[in-house]
C-alpha cells in the first residue's frame, strides 16, 4: 500500500516484522546457527538467555574457528528488544543510535520476530516521495576497496576490524564485484552432513584461502549519481541485495549506500527536545545577552549533531575581568557532554556576543573533529603482501 514517509515513520512495526524467527539458547552450537541462517538466507538470528535477548549475526561468525565446538554464549550480543506496537521512527532511532542492524521483537515474553534495517528499507519501496531524494545525498564515502587479486583473509580481517559486511572489489580502479561476510562464511565453513535439523558440520579446509575474485559477487547493485533513493530501495528489494554502490561512468566508486543510510531520512520526523544549555557567569540583569547566547549555542550544536547526535547538554562558564580603562575582558569555556566524553572549546575577547560567536565556531569545529569514524567508511588501499 502506498504511503508517505511521515505515515511510515509513525506506523507500528507489527506488519514489517520478519517471522517466524529462529531462537537459539546460549548452550547451542554455532554450527546450528550457521545452518539455519544459510537455509533461511537471513543475516541474523535471535538469542534468548536468562531474560536477556539479543542477536547472533553472520559477521559474528567470521571470527569463529570451530563452529561445531563453539557455543552461542561465546558469540552473541545482547541488544534488548522491541514490541510489535513500537513505531518505525523509534526503531530507526534505536538502530542508528546503537549502530546495530536489527532488533528482536518480543510479545508476551516470547521472541516473535526480528525487525532489521533491511525490513524497513523494503517497506520504503511503497513511499513514492523518495523519488525526490537524491541517492548521492545519502552515500558514504570514501569506501575501502580490495584489488581483485587481494586475499580473502585480508577481506575477512578488514570486516572484523572495521565492523562492515561489504567490501567492493576493483580492477584497474573499476568496480567489478563485492565480497560479503555471507560469501566468506558460506564458502569457508563448508557443510558436509546434517546431524539434526539445522545442524551443519564443516569440513576442514585451509582457512580463508584464495583471492577476492574467487568468492566475489560479480553483479553488485550499482547506481549512477542521478539515481533517487526510491531507485535504490526498490533495487535492493528486486535484486535481493543488502548494499548499493554508486559509480561514475567509468566504474569508479563514488560511495556506498546501505540500509543504514536509507532509513536516515525517517529521523527528520522525530520530536527533538530542546538541548539543555547552561551559562554560568552572567548576572540576572543580562537577560538579553543570556537568551541570545543560548540560542547561538543551540543553533551551532544542532547543526553539528549530524556528526555527534549523542550530545546531551552544553555548559558555558564565563569569567570577566576589568582593566584599568574600565573595559571588561571575557574568557569563555564551553563543554559539550556526550556518553563518549566531553568536547571542550575556548574563546576570549572584549565584546561578549562577539566572543560567543567565536566560541560557537570553535565548538562546532571541535564537535566535527570528535565524530567517531563511521562504520563501513574506509579508504581505498591496496594491500601489499
Amino acid at each position: 500500500m502506498t504511503t508517505s514517509l511521515r505515515e511510515l515513520a509513525f506506523s507500528e512495526i507489527g506488519d514489517l516484522v520478519h517471522s517466524p524467527v529462529s531462537v537459539f539458547g546460549p548452550d547451542e552450537t554455532v554450527s546450528r546457527v550457521l545452518g539455519v541462517l544459510k537455509e533461511t538466507d537471513r543475516y541474523e538470528a535471535a538469542v534468548k538467555s536468562d531474560g536477556s535477548v539479543g542477536l547472533i549475526t553472520v559477521r559474528d561468525l567470521l571470527d569463529v574457528d570451530q563452529p561445531t565446538q563453539t557455543k552461542v554464549d561465546k558469540v552473541w550480543k545482547s541488544t534488548g528488544f522491541v514490541a510489535p506496537s513500537d513505531t518505525v521512527i523509534n526503531i530507526v532511532e534505536n538502530l542508528v543510535r546503537n549502530n546495530i542492524r536489527a532488533l528482536p521483537v518480543v510479545e508476551g515474553g516470547n521472541v516473535v520476530g526480528i525487525i532489521s534495517q533491511l525490513d524497513l528499507v523494503t517497506a520504503m519501496c511503497n513511499v513514492p516521495e523518495l523519488s525526490g531524494i537524491h541517492a548521492k545525498e545519502l552515500i558514504r564515502s570514501p569506501v575501502f576497496s580490495l584489488d581483485i587479486e587481494e586475499k580473502v583473509s585480508f577481506a575477512r580481517r578488514l570486516m572484523l576490524e572495521r565492523g562492515i559486511s561489504h567490501v567492493p572489489v576493483v580492477e584497474y580502479g573499476r568496480l567489478v564485484g563485492v565480497v560479503t561476510a555471507k560469501s566468506i562464511v558460506n564458502t569457508f565453513i563448508i557443510p558436509a552432513s546434517r546431524t539434526t535439523s539445522g545442524e551443519r558440520v564443516e569440513e576442514k579446509v585451509p582457512r580463508f584461502h584464495g583471492t577476492a575474485s574467487g568468492i566475489m559477487d560479480a553483479h553488485p547493485f550499482i547506481v549512477r549519481p542521478d539515481a533517487s533513493a526510491l531507485d535504490v530501495v526498490r533495487g535492493l528489494r528486486d535484486q535481493g541485495q543488502s548494499a548499493c554502490f554508486m559509480t561514475d561512468e567509468r566504474g569508479k566508486i563514488l560511495g556506498i549506500i546501505t540500509p543504514r543510510e536509507l532509513i536516515s531520512p525517517l529521523l527528520r520526523f522525530r520530536v527533538r527536545e530542546e538541548l539543555p544549555v547552561y551559562i554560568m557567569g552572567l548576572s540576572d540583569e543580562d537577560f538579553f545577552e543570556r537568551s541570545v547566547a543560548e540560542e547561538k549555542v543551540r543553533r551551532v550544536v544542532r547543526k553539528s549533531m549530524r556528526f555527534r547526535p549523542d550530545i546531551a547538554e552544553v555548559s558555558i562558564r564565563i569569567k570577566s575581568s576589568r582593566t584599568q580603562g574600565n573595559r571588561t575582558r571575557y574568557e569563555l569555556t564551553a563543554r559539550a557532554i556526550s556518553p563518549e566524553g566531553k568536547i571542550n572549546a575556548e574563546a576570549e575577547g572584549w565584546d561578549l556576543l562577539g566572543v560567543f560567536d567565536e566560541l560557537c565556531e570553535t565548538l562546532g569545529k571541535a564537535i566535527m573533529r570528535s565524530k567517531p569514524e563511521p562504520r563501513g567508511e574506509v579508504r581505498h588501499r591496496r594491500f601489499r603482501r
